[in-house]
């Protein structure tokens, strides 16, 4: 029997645990080039809002009374592919449940258990990092002494686009929502500056004090009025990366200040991108993350909750912002 969490309705303003239903249910039948994987922690992401939308955006919703979208990590227990063996472990798209029949296709990697913590696979070393090193490096190009705005700094991804920053040599300042994570940013992930957004009256000028030349790198996971207040201070050939978007609805679509005068004025670029897209590249970017996690140089914080019926909860806590650190499951 496996145990798993489905989707039962779709969310309204808000997201809710109700959403969710926790179910036993027969193994699904493993078929030839398929294999069956004990899942041992899985992810929690503030982009599962999304996937369970009725609206599809990048991704096709989750349909109801289907296992939850997710990543997780955990060893392979029996197989009929020739490709995976019996206890090799792996990451990909396993879903929140227990047991999970999958092909090859639904992985992104074996991984060495001992090279790194489990749980690391899914976020410093996993889909968070990845992204971090996809926008930050391949996209915003950080050249050395470079000012670097993150917003989310807190975050399991903008924790790592800070790291990256500093492996670069650039100068770091990041945007978070309470002063417990404003010392976290700066003790543990090296941030030179970093702001409760929520204690600032203005901002923008706030930001102008602290960066009074300008804004290289905004890797940006919020948009909203945050978003705003740093495009008032970017530097000229500035480069804007749209990773996220939790701080704004998706629909309506949300009317705010046009940026087209200040992208001319500063000869500036801005450019969405998702982390599907760099899935060819997933092995290679993971071998550079993991070679500095070995280092010291990348270091995470973790909010693990215990058992699989705690993921719904988590999901909602990670929407609120109260999470420190990657959030994940540890069945």
């Amino acid at each position: 029997m496996n145990t798993k969490i489905i989707l039962k309705k779709r969310p309204s303003e808000t997201i809710t645990e109700d959403l969710f239903q926790n179910i036993n249910d027969e193994i699904d039948e493993i078929r030839d080039n398929h294999f069956l994987v004990e899942v041992e922690y899985v992810s929690v992401d503030p982009a599962m809002r999304g996937w369970i939308s009725d609206v599809g955006n990048y991704s096709e919703p989750v349909n109801i009374n289907s296992t939850m979208r997710s990543f997780g990590v955990g060893k392979i227990i029996f197989s009929k592919s020739k490709n995976f063996k019996v206890n090799e472990y792996v990451v990909g798209w396993l879903g929140w449940q227990k047991f999970s029949v999958v092909d090859e296709n639904k992985i992104q990697l074996k991984i060495d258990p001992k090279s790194a913590p489990l749980s690391k696979n899914l976020g410093i070393l996993g889909l968070n990092g990845i992204t971090a090193y996809a926008g930050l490096i391949d996209i915003c190009k950080p050249k050395k002494n470079d000012v670097v705005l993150v917003t989310t700094a807190a975050g399991s991804v903008g924790s790592a686009v800070g790291q990256l920053a500093k492996i670069y040599g650039c100068r770091t300042i990041g945007l978070t929502s309470s002063d417990k994570k404003v010392a976290m940013c700066k003790s543990k992930f090296g941030y030179d500056e970093v702001i409760n957004y929520k204690e600032e009256n203005d901002l923008s000028n706030s930001l102008k004090k602290i960066a009074p030349n300008g804004i290289d790198c905004f890797f940006d996971n919020v948009g909203g009025t945050q978003f705003d207040a740093v495009m008032e201070n970017l530097n000229i050939k500035a480069r804007i990366v749209i990773c996220g978007t939790i701080g704004m609805s998706s629909f309506p679509i949300p009317l705010g200040p046009r940026v087209n005068r200040t992208l001319l004025i500063k000869r500036a670029k801005i450019e969405g991108f998702l982390v599907l897209d760099y899935f060819n590249k997933y092995k290679e970017i993971y071998n550079k993350l993991l070679k500095w996690y070995i280092q010291g140089k990348l270091v995470s914080e973790e909010d693990i909750s215990d058992g699989l019926e705690s993921a719904p909860g988590s999901l909602v806590k990670i929407l609120n912002g109260l999470n420190l650190g990657k959030q994940l499951v540890k069945l």
